[in-house]
């Protein structure tokens, strides 16, 4: 038999979703997912074996600071205003 069949028809299909659906998950990247993952590494930024730099680390931190309490100054100022 020199045609494919329905079964490996669908295998294959089915093959190349998985992969589609291996590579949105890899090269997308949510908020969430990045504050989680940042979160996880407890302040050592980069891949392993890459050198950690203080700098960076500071300015991360201060960076969420900045935009947690503007956040909440946000909500604030609406509450205030529309409420």
């Amino acid at each position: 038999m020199a045609g494919k069949t329905p079964r490996d028809d669908e295998a294959e299909r089915r093959r190349a979703v998985d992969e589609s659906l291996a590579r949105v998950d890899r090269d997308s990247e949510t908020l969430l997912r990045t504050t989680f993952e940042g979160a996880s590494r407890k302040g050592k930024p980069g891949a392993p074996g890459e050198e950690v730099d203080p700098i960076e680390i500071w300015g991360a931190r201060i960076g969420r600071t900045a935009g947690g309490i503007f956040a909440v100054g946000l909500i604030v100022y609406l509450a205030w205003t529309y409420l």
